[in-house]
């Protein structure tokens, strides 16, 4: 039991930095394909000189192609944006053990150095 303990601690960074890093990278690129696939692009490009409602004139091509053009940008920003998110979760994964050990050192360096007296 000693020494499953130790073992645990002492593979513990090593598992995060490697495997379980790139499970976590494997988990983002799966979520940003599927929000990708859940925004349409083929199908919005594929459709992007198609008039909309049926409307073969001019101004209803017109319409149609200034709409899909808004559309498919609103929904690439927000795909940028999905990705920088994961990105800050990528480096905050990378971040968060180095900064949970200082925070525990620290405060178990500040209770043993200032100890409070009981008046």
């Amino acid at each position: 039991m000693f020494v499953d303990l130790f073992g645990s601690i002492i593979w513990f960074p090593i598992w995060w930095y490697t495997k379980g890093l790139k499970k976590f990278i494997k988990w983002c690129i799966e979520g940003l394909e599927y929000r990708s696939k859940q925004y349409a692009f083929k199908i919005w490009f594929k459709n992007f000189f198609v008039p909309m409602y049926g409307q073969y004139d001019l101004v209803g091509r017109l319409i149609s192609v200034g709409m899909r053009f808004f559309v498919i940008l609103g929904r690439g920003i927000a795909l940028v944006a999905e990705a920088c998110v994961y990105f800050l979760f990528a480096m905050a994964w990378v971040a968060l053990p180095p900064i949970a050990l200082l925070l525990a050192l620290q405060n178990i360096f500040s209770g043993l150095f200032f100890l409070q007296l009981p008046f």
